[in-house]
């Protein structure tokens, strides 16, 4: 199945737990969270349909790593969303104006944000080489907001941060 054919199969945004099981019988193999982030939430979207229209997702191997700090920077404009991702990352900058709300505003991110130095829940990242780009390149796909928080928050050195960050990781399973 390509990510394309997702926008085919009947999924419920509103349930994600039913969507899950529907991608599965319908031979999906990947984390609950990657299926949840990237192949529910925007299977329609024309950005990622572009980007990702003719991904086999039966050619992926997911896999739960985690990344040091340093790796992030080599993302750039490597994203689904790069003008965002730097409208984010830059909006750190004003983290005297506004103070840690500049962050995020729910208590429960910003509190595991002061006292884990990383996001809640990890963003999609996939190897460029997935792409046509050069193997072992971070490929942002989603999580935008929290790798630009992340990038903020080292810029403008707001709050300490964790030496590694867990994401999901996307490669070509071996032998495909």
């Amino acid at each position: 199945m390509k990510y394309r054919d997702l926008s085919k199969i009947a999924l419920d945004p509103d349930s994600t737990d039913k969507s899950i099981e529907l991608l599965r019988q319908h031979g999906v193999s990947a984390p609950d969270s990657v299926i949840e982030q990237f192949y529910i939430d925007h299977n329609a979207n024309s950005r990622f349909l572009a980007l990702y229209g003719d991904l086999s997702l039966s050619d992926l191997k997911w896999e739960l790593v985690e990344l040091d700090t340093t790796r992030f920077l080599q993302i750039g404009s490597n994203a689904s969303f790069p003008d965002f991702l730097e409208e984010v990352s830059e909006d750190a900058s004003h983290f005297h104006d506004v103070g840690e709300a500049v962050i995020d505003c729910r208590e429960e991110v910003l509190n595991h944000w002061k006292k884990h130095g990383t996001w809640l829940t990890p963003p999609i990242l996939l190897d460029a080489k997935v792409l046509g780009g050069k193997s072992g390149m971070p490929h942002l796909v989603e999580g935008h907001s929290r790798v630009g928080c992340l990038l903020g928050i080292q810029k403008y050195r707001i709050i300490p941060l964790a030496d590694r960050h867990k994401v999901y990781w996307g490669s070509i399973q071996k032998g495909k």
